[in-house]
């Protein structure tokens, strides 16, 4: 079979396109991350005077109180539960939620409706905390008696299993960018030979039966892109072309050839003439000049 192939220039577009999409795609990925890898024991600890509340999440924090700041330290019980920006698992409720009767909150909690509300004076949102024992945790904090609690820690078999999941298909989706917008040009053919026209992409083939073609060189109007790539030096896909559904497999559609059949195809072969010579002699109708 013959082989012609398209003009093949480089574009720093393509590369541009391709980096800013796989770093999207990655970026994108890094909070899912840090949630299933950074997530360990919520943590209470009281030493000097000062409270840690540490969430145990990377995404989520800690917050100190300094005892000298604390204005209210009561037991509530929860309703209502909304979270806005923070973590939810199976006993595990981090970051900022909001609550029906207390407002807006920065809680490190095990979910429990069972839990203590930390109100300070310096203007920061109230923390919620759920100790098993609230009432020996307020004696604590009345008596100003150091202590450590460690909650049992959360089930993230699920959140590690979604993040595995999703940065697999990420890291595919990137890489697959990056190849067809850099590579695929290089890649793109058209082969005419047995009676056929193969058209192969970098991630695809597809042929049709020469002698139901209709052929000639053609300069559309690419209107819309349906589906597919379209980025200055390689465009694939199905468009609208001249007001038609038109498949496009072209790195310069601008001095293309269109043929007509099953299948409403334009290519841009770099030897036009050529192409059609080799269209004519496997039985394609040829219509117009080269």
């Amino acid at each position: 079979m013959r082989e012609f192939r398209p003009p093949v220039r480089g574009s720093r577009t393509r590369a541009v396109v391709a980096g800013v999409l796989a770093t999207v795609i990655v970026v994108a990925l890094v909070p899912l991350l840090l949630a299933a890898t950074g997530t360990s024991r919520i943590t209470y600890t009281l030493a000097g005077g000062t409270l840690s509340v540490d969430s145990g999440s990377r995404l989520d924090g800690r917050r100190e109180i300094p005892l000298s700041t604390l204005h209210e330290a009561r037991a509530v019980d929860l309703q209502g539960a909304r979270r806005t920006r923070g973590t939810g698992l199976p006993g595990y409720c981090t970051g900022r939620w909001s609550y029906s009767d207390l407002g807006a909150v920065w809680q490190a909690t095990s979910c429990s409706p069972r839990a203590v509300l930390l109100s300070t004076n310096d203007g920061e949102l109230p923390v919620v905390v759920t100790p098993p024992d609230r009432d020996a945790f307020l004696h604590a904090l009345d008596v100003r008696a150091d202590f450590r609690i460690e909650l049992p820690p959360p089930d993230t078999t699920l959140l590690t299993l979604l993040a595995g999941g999703a940065v697999a298909v990420g890291l595919l989706t990137s890489v697959l960018l990056v190849a067809t917008l850099v590579l695929g040009p290089r890649r793109m053919v058209y082969r005419v030979g047995d009676g056929r026209l193969e058209v192969r992409t970098i991630f695809s083939r597809r042929a049709w039966q020469a002698s139901t073609l209709r052929a000639r060189a053609h300069a559309p109007r690419l209107q819309l892109r349906l589906v597919g790539t379209a980025v200055r030096g390689y465009y694939t896909g199905f468009y609208l072309a001249d007001g038609q559904r038109t498949r496009v497999y072209a790195t310069d559609p601008s001095a293309g050839v269109l043929l007509d059949g099953p299948s409403r195809i334009l290519l841009s072969p770099e030897d036009r003439a050529g192409f059609l010579d080799a269209l004519r002699a496997e039985g394609a109708a040829i219509e117009g000049g080269r």
